[in-house]
């Protein structure tokens, strides 16, 4: 195949993968929100606390399947070894089959002693017994969606991944209504997870089947074991990175079911879905930036790659931060407003919660998630794998001391800690052993921008006497001019600056009429202060 081939297929289906996922992500934050408000903290709490173990089991069972299903689905069909791709297809879900089916009998059978030891609750066996279906579903799905992504599929992927939330989200609803309450909602989910991965299963198997009538080089060596190996054997490096962020997270709620009520979980767990808010501009903005990582070799391009590194720390916090310090800034307004006065907590926790979601989990400057596609991206797993290892050994014992003393708050401390700990000796190893450069004078301008943006909506989230959607429409408003004003006053965006962004942003047509506008009013600021500084 052909490299212009290559990139045209990829370039017809990146914006069904973004729009996809863009989708998915509102339908889940939707869902997320009455579901909450349904359920009340205490039933939010235990929901959240059902599903803990079979995503950890589910992470588990992957053994790097998922990634390299994606590698190979690209790598086979471009040397046209159709045979063997449609081999691997089939080896992957019969393996988990296998292993998924052994693992959700695991939970079904240790239920009761589960619940007692890990979630420190004795009345929820019933709750994990429902959760634990989905294991084998979630299996499925996983390794559908990921084939998809590699045989240039993504139209399919996005859609199995609308249907699967868009099910979960209306029958989870339409059976808290009609009585079922926190039982009502994890079945929800499992049927959204099990409708989702049906057809993302049967259509896997029709290109599979397409796959195995198509000419081409015939492999020898293939069949279960060999390709079980050969998967696994690449995947295993990347399994190993992606299970230490599953862990985290889970092990973060686990360590919370011993030392807070059902009422503060399900207030974490309502701030904790803000971060939603937040990928859905980080997500098309990570998919426009850092696959370019992997296109430039470290050996014979490393000036590129340094301005790469630099550009994608800037770009990033300059969406990300503002974006991050909004949601803080009307935490209060926005949880009760989406939640209700019930959620007393959310609020708190929210603030804190979007300090941490900038150090580790959005990809910002100076976020793990920029150092790990870097590292990926140039070929040097090992060292992602070293960035993640330091935030473990922080994570796992601060986490329990800080959950101990302070709660919730503390253990969301805990994760800051760990992350911005793990993040400077990321950020050290990609500028002293590979020469990378970080702009920190213009994150720091963009980090006063987008707190002195926050300063004329102070007065609407402390003393407005409006309602509160009111409060937090009007002050998102007032904070996106003021920081669309401030952010050229402040320098921290210059007109190459705003050139590229929009040429990287007008890729994706939804967002194509607001940024052409917001980018067209800081052209014309710009333009006012340079003439202003010339004629001084």
């Amino acid at each position: 195949m052909e490299l212009t081939e290559i990139g045209a297929e990829s370039a017809r289906g990146s914006f069904s993968l973004i729009a996809g996922a863009s989708v998915s992500t509102i339908i889940t934050a939707v869902g997320a929100i009455v579901i909450a408000r349904l359920l009340g903290p205490a039933g939010y709490g235990l929901y959240t606390l059902a599903f803990v173990l079979p995503s950890l089991f589910v992470a588990i069972a992957d053994f790097g399947l998922c990634p390299a299903l994606t590698m190979y689905g690209a790598s086979l069909r471009a040397q046209r070894k159709y045979s063997r791709l449609a081999s691997m297809i089939g080896s992957g879900l019969r393996f988990k089959l296998v292993v998924g089916a052994a693992t959700s009998l695991l939970i079904l059978g240790l239920s009761a002693q589960l619940v007692t030891t890990m979630l420190h609750r004795q009345d929820m066996g019933q709750l994990l017994v429902l959760a634990s279906i989905s294991i084998i579903f979630q299996g499925f799905f996983n390794l559908a969606y990921n084939a998809f992504v590699g045989l240039d599929r993504m139209e399919q992927g996005a859609l199995v991944m609308v249907i699967r939330d868009t099910t979960r989200m209306i029958l989870s609803l339409v059976l808290i209504v009609v009585g079922f309450g926190t039982a009502g909602a994890i079945l929800g989910q499992v049927g959204g997870w099990i409708i989702g991965s049906l057809l993302g299963v049967w259509l896997l198997l029709t290109q599979r089947q397409a796959y195995r009538k198509m000419p081409g080089e015939i492999e020898l060596k293939k069949g279960g074991r060999a390709d079980l190996e050969v998967m696994i054997g690449y995947g295993l490096p990347l399994y190993v990175g992606s299970l230490l962020t599953v862990m985290l997270m889970q092990y973060l709620r686990i360590v919370l079911a011993f030392y807070v009520s059902d009422a503060e979980i399900g207030n974490f767990s309502a701030a904790f879905n803000f971060g939603a808010l937040v990928s859905i501009v980080a997500t098309p903005v990570a998919t426009a930036l850092f696959p370019a990582f992997s296109k430039l070799d470290f050996e014979t391009r490393k000036e590129d790659l340094k301005r790469m590194f630099r550009l994608s720390v800037r770009y990033v916090t300059f969406l990300i931060f503002p974006l991050a310090i909004a949601i803080a800034t009307l935490s209060k307004d926005l949880t009760r407003a989406v939640y209700g006065a019930s959620y007393a907590y959310a609020s708190t926790y929210l603030t804190l919660y979007m300090l941490a979601w900038l150090l580790l989990w959005g990809g910002t400057g100076l976020g793990n998630l920029l150092i790990t596609n870097f590292f990926g991206g140039i070929g040097r797993t090992r060292e992602a794998l070293k960035v993640a290892l330091v935030q473990l050994v922080i994570f796992l014992p601060v986490t329990p001391v800080m959950a101990s003393l302070c709660r919730v708050p503390g253990s969301i401390i805990a994760v800051i800690l760990s992350a911005l700990v793990s993040t400077v000796f990321g950020l050290r190893l990609a500028v002293r052993k590979y020469g990378m450069q970080v702009d920190l004078v213009g994150i720091f301008r963009t980090l006063a921008a987008s707190l002195a943006s926050a300063l004329p909506i102070l007065p609407i989230a402390y003393y407005s006497l409006l309602p509160s959607l009111a409060n937090a429409l009007i002050g998102a408003s007032i904070y996106l001019a003021a920081y669309i004003t401030l952010a050229p006053v402040f320098k921290a965006i210059k007109r190459s600056d705003l050139e590229i962004l929009a040429s990287l942003l007008g890729q994706i047509r939804i967002l194509r009429p607001a940024t052409n506008l917001i980018f067209a009013y800081a052209t014309r600021l710009l333009n006012m202060l340079e003439r202003k500084i010339s004629t001084t």
